[in-house]
């Protein structure tokens, strides 16, 4: 019986259990008759983790999969999983190349006729070469999210997907060429930024404008959003970013939290916004990289009508972001 296997290739770095205990955890998990109905391929994967959770002497939360709810496992040491990745990702030194890209891969979930769920994917590049910033938009796709929502938006009578909001304009680039200083915040040379939490902070803040009607954090919040991915900031200052978020008020931090794509990293949360989003960011467990951003409307609201509460439904997945030599074509 090969099930097991899973155990080493989910954690590797569980130290080993001897072989008796081994076999009380199994039992306590898989304990019955033999004569059950199969497990699902998916529920050994649960079991594995389940039972590695054990031997560790942890405790891990198992979400119950396929419900559309934000897919995360809570360990009590996420802060410090989070702060190993991002030592990680300080001592990385800065990138070279000609030329900044960042490349995410966009997918938004809506019901806009409550019945059926439709899936729009979209691909977003943006290239900096120090005067310029050139965006590369494409739609990918726009179609009912599975087989059953293809079914009930047939039963409906197969409605455009499409609206004069969004209008669907698969394979086809929109292209802009802006000046690099025209869009953006006022942060000043990228490599310049500090690399310590607190005097980042303190640089960022000077940006704050007077009056403004949201509060410094949730300012801040979108500001290093932007840095994190249109702006071509060091791993250190990136590292100091994150440090920076994490210790803001009512800002928590998620281990094993699940992507669109089912990859799995530590998040920062941020506290849910007046209209009730809130958005996560996605970070690599052992690189510190960005993996993105998953979006949740966390309390109904008549604005966002084709949103189901609770759930995530939108994400921004990271395809491609740091200094290279390729050259935008077209």
């Amino acid at each position: 019986m090969k099930e097991f296997q899973v155990i080493d290739d989910v954690m590797p770095d569980v130290p080993p259990a001897d072989h008796a205990r081994t076999l009380a955890v199994r039992a306590r998990v898989l304990g019955g008759s033999r004569r059950r109905r199969p497990m699902p391929r998916w529920s050994w994967a649960v079991a594995a983790a389940t039972v590695t959770a054990v031997l560790a002497g942890g405790v891990v939360a198992i979400p119950r999969l396929g419900d559309g709810t934000i897919h995360t496992a809570t360990q009590p040491a996420a802060g410090t999983v989070l702060d190993t990745a991002l030592d990680r990702l300080a001592a990385q030194p800065p990138g070279s190349g000609a030329r900044w890209r960042r490349e995410t891969l966009e997918v938004q979930l809506s019901a806009p006729k409550g019945s059926y769920t439709v899936e729009r994917r979209t691909k977003d590049v943006v290239w900096r070469d120090g005067s310029t910033i050139r965006t590369e938009r494409t739609d990918l796709a726009v179609k009912p999210l599975t087989a059953a929502d293809e079914r009930a938006w047939k039963a409906a009578g197969s409605p455009s997907l499409c609206t004069a909001k969004n209008r669907c304009r698969i394979g086809e680039a929109r292209v802009e060429t802006l000046p690099a200083d025209s869009v953006g915040y006022p942060v000043g040379p990228a490599a310049q930024l500090p690399t310590e939490p607190g005097a980042l902070k303190a640089r960022l803040s000077k940006t704050f404008p007077q009056g403004a009607p949201e509060s410094q954090e949730s300012f801040l919040w979108n500001l290093s959003r932007w840095l994190l991915t249109d702006k071509e900031i060091t791993p250190a200052t990136t590292a100091a970013l994150y440090r920076m978020l994490a210790a803001f008020p009512g800002v928590t931090v998620r281990d094993g939290v699940t992507d669109f794509e089912g990859r799995v990293g530590v998040a920062l949360v941020q506290p849910p916004r007046e209209n009730g989003m809130q958005e996560l960011i996605l970070v690599d467990r052992d690189s510190g990289a960005l993996l993105g951003f998953q979006e949740v409307l966390r309390t109904a609201n008549p604005d966002y009508a084709d949103i189901k509460p609770g759930t995530p439904f939108r994400w921004e997945l990271i395809k491609q972001l740091g200094w290279t030599d390729q050259v935008p074509t077209g």
